[in-house]
């Protein structure tokens, strides 16, 4: 099976929560996870900024089975290049067309929180 979370809100409860559920998931022994991916957008987005608190959980986090993918509108939004995005995270030009074509690949979709 595979999921994607999705993180619009950049409160810190909610950051936090995605990155426990994105490495939560695999200790699920109910359910056999092949991948997950993470797409940040709206004040969502600093979750994967390369400065986030988040930046060494995404780091291993991504040497497993997660993705991260930045919305490119969101960081023009928010004034961030590719730059001030973590190495980890890929970008997809916007945060519905890739969540589109994850569930259309089979993932499910889950919204954080």
């Amino acid at each position: 099976m595979k999921t994607v979370f999705h993180v619009s809100d950049g409160d810190d409860e909610v950051l936090d929560a995605a990155i426990r559920y994105a490495g939560g998931i695999f200790s699920d022994e109910s359910v056999e996870i092949e991948a997950v991916a993470v797409v940040a957008n709206a004040s969502g987005i600093d979750l994967v900024r390369a400065d986030s608190a988040y930046a060494e959980d995404i780091t291993e986090l991504s040497k497993g089975d997660v993705q991260f993918i930045a919305c490119e509108k969101s960081m023009q939004a928010a004034g961030l290049t590719v730059g001030d995005i973590h190495d980890a995270a890929e970008t997809a030009p916007t945060s519905v067309g890739v969540l589109t074509e994850l569930q259309d690949e089979g993932y499910r979709y889950i919204k954080v929180p």
